[in-house]
């Protein structure tokens, strides 16, 4: 009940703002009819256009469909471009580090065999340092027996050359090794 008196209110409202307009009534009703008469030629339009209204709509779905799959495609397409671009950066990258892996591993080949090399050296030095030792200690032991001679021969020289008393006679004695 309040919403008619609201609606009632609201409809005393525009007819006393029509009254304050003083337009006459019969314009009024003029404009009415145009108003009804666009809005039932409107109705009949729609329903007259009703399949050509739905062709257009078809239309325009099959239209941004296929925008659509035509985006779609060009994505696709942008997406190919961009894995082949990867797929040969990738290639690339697998060269080089293939090269270097073989220029690490034929580094690595010639460091063995240098490290080869330098073993054998080293013991070829080894052994030479123990043969320069073996002849140093037999050195020093001939050294010794000289100096231990010369000593030896310093108590015994004798100063005549022809001397009868001379022991053993000159150019007949025999030197004999000590065994240590």
């Amino acid at each position: 009940m309040e919403r008619f008196f609201t609606d009632f209110s609201k409809l005393h409202h525009l007819y006393l703002m029509f009254e304050l307009l003083d337009i006459p009534s019969d314009w009024l009703f003029t404009l009415g009819s145009f108003a009804g008469g666009g809005a039932l030629g409107g109705l009949i339009s729609s329903i007259i256009n009703r399949r050509e209204n739905r062709r257009i709509k078809q239309s325009e779905a099959s239209q941004s469909e296929a925008s659509a799959k035509r985006e779609d495609a060009l994505a696709a397409t942008e997406m190919m471009g961009l894995l082949e671009r990867t797929v040969a950066h990738m290639e690339k990258m697998n060269s080089y580090n293939k090269s270097n892996s073989e220029e690490l591993l034929r580094m690595l080949k010639e460091k063995e065999g240098i490290n080869e090399k330098l073993k054998k050296d080293i013991a070829l030095l080894q052994l030479q340092i123990m043969e320069d030792h073996r002849r140093i200690t037999g050195l020093e032991k001939t050294v010794e027996r000289e100096i231990r001679w010369r000593k030896d021969g310093d108590d015994h020289y004798c100063m005549v050359e022809d001397c009868e008393n001379r022991v053993p006679p000159r150019g007949t004695f025999k030197r004999v090794e000590e065994q240590p």
